[in-house]
């Protein structure tokens, strides 16, 4: 038969606490974030409505940045994101997209809703080359997007 320490309820506790911490991010990692804000243009001049989205993508050694993905709404060319919200600090790709209205109509739960087609070239979206480097504090990132 198995005789019960009087410092087994103690033991038993301890350990249960350092499983709780382990398992719930007492030491999660904490990911540093900035503010960035800046203009659009597209054809030279200021993108009149759109999204901005900043991708962590990887450090100075290669390794992929820990993050998610931040976005914003460019209105009149212009976009801003609080630190609180703002990317990853470090390099991010960016992807700009921007929807015009073709004419067309589609039915969706009995309405007709026209459809949108984005405009920019997928190489500012779909197929991104813009990057832009973060650093901590405030960032201006302005991007002169073309349609060529």
């Amino acid at each position: 038969m198995f005789q019960i320490s009087a410092r087994a309820p103690f033991a038993l506790t301890l350990i249960g606490c350092s499983l709780l911490v382990g398992c719930f991010g007492g030491s999660a990692e904490h990911i540093e974030r900035a503010s960035v804000s800046g203009t659009v243009t597209f054809d030279g001049k200021p993108l009149p409505a759109g999204n901005i989205l900043f991708v962590p993508d990887v450090d100075a050694s290669g390794n992929p940045l820990r993050g998610k993905a931040v976005q914003a709404t460019i209105t009149d060319g212009a976009y801003t994101i609080p630190a609180e919200q703002g990317p990853a600090v470090g390099n991010n790709k960016v992807q700009i997209t921007a929807t015009r209205k073709t004419g067309k109509f589609q039915e969706s739960d009995g309405q007709k809703i026209e459809i949108e087609k984005q405009y920019l070239p997928a190489k500012y979206n779909a197929s991104t080359t813009l990057k832009q480097d973060i650093a901590a504090g405030e960032n201006t990132a302005d991007f002169t997007l073309e349609a060529k």
